[in-house]
């Protein structure tokens, strides 16, 4: 993949390179689009303090995360319709998240079954990297360097739906194979005005079943079975209910979409024999409204009450340079989104697994010159709000 790998760039290739609506569904976002750019913007408002009289002499990206170890603390963002960016769709993804030692997300929107997009996840993470094809040479030499470090997981990403049945057979699916946590999407009882998509008449599943052959139309986006109303989303949410779901079949249940210090309280709340329950920081991208905290305000603001959570956390994560803000502001797991579906769109599956790798080289690189020895080590006072921002991305 030649294409720059600056997030400004890809983004603006991928948004020249697919069909005009296409480009606009994904890198769009609500209203003004502001909260989107302010996203961006607010993780460049912060600064580490270097400690360069301390350079470790070993540097790892790895971490923890529920006392699992992850060989670094990336993960890609749950995005709906992933085959609209490329016909390989999120099992393409999945195996180059895989390859790269990056967890992946399946979305309840997935165009493709979950089974494939686990199969496709497994066969990323125990690949040979002699038997990986087309990488150029450092990205071949970096997979060489990380044979034995490519620990990552498999996560789901849930919507309420009016038909629990549904939502219960997911969190089966997931847990048979593979998948170590679901989380539950809260900040969406309604879609927030996308106006780009109201102005081209855009519908994703629409264009999906022009996409994709009938046999291939087999992900959870379609129903898996059940029908249009009974997928729709149910907008009372039922917090209990799936942390039972997700005790039942073994898995980390997540909130995504934890903003305020009253909703983080309220989940702290529910079910609370069932042991921590993870929050999201999210505002689904900017996709939602502009008028709430970008991520990087919540996530200062959410960590700072010293409940000692887990934080996940994404939103405008556009440089390895955000992610170690991100963890150093108290996220355990960082995710991304448009960035990678961007490489994603431009250059395939090789295009994603090489900005992976990228980005997890490039993290691991300013550890170094920063001189910390790991993520963990980034501790909030490291890190110093100092300015507005700068760029969009």
């Amino acid at each position: 993949m030649t294409k720059p790998w600056l997030a400004r760039d890809l983004l603006g290739d991928a948004t020249r390179e697919l069909d005009p609506a296409v480009g606009e569904y994904f890198f769009g976002a609500a209203d003004r689009e502001l909260l989107m750019r302010r996203n961006y913007r607010a993780w460049q408002r912060y600064a580490i303090t270097p400690a360069y009289l301390r350079r470790p002499a070993n540097v790892a990206c790895s971490t923890e995360f529920r006392g699992r170890s992850f060989s670094c603390p990336l993960i890609v963002a749950p995005v709906a319709f992933q085959s609209l960016l490329d016909p390989t769709g999120e099992p393409g993804l999945a195996f180059a998240a895989g390859v790269a030692g990056v967890g992946y997300t399946v979305s309840t929107r997935s165009s493709r079954r979950l089974t494939a997009v686990a199969e496709a996840f497994a066969l990323g993470q125990s690949i040979e990297p002699e038997d990986v094809t087309d990488l150029d040479q450092r990205h071949r030499a970096l997979l060489e360097r990380w044979r034995h470090q490519r620990r990552a997981e498999l996560w789901l990403q849930l919507y309420q739906t009016r038909n629990h049945d549904f939502v219960e057979q997911l969190v089966e699916t997931a847990a048979k194979v593979g998948v170590r946590a679901a989380a539950l999407t809260i900040d969406t009882p309604h879609l927030g005005a996308r106006y780009h998509d109201q102005t081209n008449v855009f519908s994703p599943l629409d264009r999906l079943r022009r996409v994709l052959e009938p046999a291939d139309q087999d992900g959870p986006a379609f129903g898996d079975g059940f029908s249009g109303t009974e997928i729709d989303q149910e907008p009372n949410l039922d917090l209990d209910q799936f942390v039972q779901d997700c005790e039942a079949h073994g898995l980390d249940p997540i909130v995504k979409g934890i903003l305020s210090t009253g909703d983080l309280a309220a989940m702290h709340e529910t079910h609370i024999d069932a042991g921590p329950i993870v929050p999201w920081v999210s505002n689904h991208g900017g996709r939602q409204s502009d008028l709430v905290p970008s991520t990087a305000e919540a996530l200062a603001r959410l960590s700072a009450l010293g409940h000692h959570d887990e934080f996940v956390v994404d939103g405008g994560i556009a440089a390895p340079s955000d992610a170690l803000v991100a963890i150093a502001l108290g996220a355990s797991v960082v995710a991304i989104g448009r960035p990678v579906m961007a490489a994603f769109a431009i250059g395939g599956v090789r295009g994603a697994m090489e900005y992976l790798l990228e980005f997890r080289s490039q993290l691991h690189s300013q550890l170094t010159i920063l001189g910390y020895d790991s993520p963990r080590a980034l501790v909030s006072n490291a890190v110093r709000e100092y300015s507005s921002g700068l760029d969009d991305v």
